[in-house]
């Protein structure tokens, strides 16, 4: 991603904008996870029910932390470990959290990406980016910009051109209870 993409992509972030955007195994849709409003036009977008939750992605956890309940040190030092494929933990929220973020959901899904341009994004808006597929409920998903031109152009109001890093879906794990949601 050039300078002027991501200039182009943080102006839309900031505006409360959506963006399409590559991660860790597909495309994703996201906004600033701090704009309601941003978030409920995403929801409109994919035609998806709050009640699902959806990820908070950043670049590292502190940048999550105005919306977790206090972690401790092990905890913290679990999600930073590396792995080969990327996780989306499950973390008790803070309370006063909106259902937008957490859906009908006790914890938060938070995944601290290992894809260079979404750890840019996050990295250079200081702040939490929703992250889920681009891509219309129940219909495929997509790796290839070209797809995303294709079939949300209209939709959404930037599309940062990058690869996916070619992983599978994240897997899913409750920091709490160490129990695999999603291998």
């Amino acid at each position: 991603m050039n300078q002027w993409q991501l200039r182009r992509a943080l102006k839309s972030l900031r505006s409360g904008g959506v963006i399409a955007y590559p991660t860790e195994s597909v495309y994703g849709l996201g906004c600033d996870a701090n704009n309601l409003e941003a978030i409920e036009r995403l929801l409109a977008i994919k035609n998806r029910s709050y009640k699902k939750g959806l990820i908070v992605l950043v670049s590292d956890i502190h940048q999550a932390f105005s919306l977790l309940a206090p972690l401790n040190p092990a905890q913290i030092k679990k999600i930073n470990q590396k792995s080969p494929r990327a996780t989306t933990w499950l973390i008790k929220k803070q309370d006063g959290v909106p259902q937008l973020l957490s859906g009908e959901h006790e914890k938060l899904a938070v995944r601290v990406t290992t894809n260079p341009i979404a750890k840019m994004l996050c990295k250079s808006l200081g702040k939490p980016i929703i992250s889920t597929s681009c891509n219309f409920n129940t219909k495929p998903t997509s790796r290839h910009v070209s797809d995303i031109r294709n079939h949300m152009l209209l939709k959404v109001d930037e599309i940062v051109a990058g690869r996916c890093c070619g992983q599978p879906p994240s897997q899913i794990i409750d920091l709490e209870s160490g129990t695999i949601i999603r291998q």
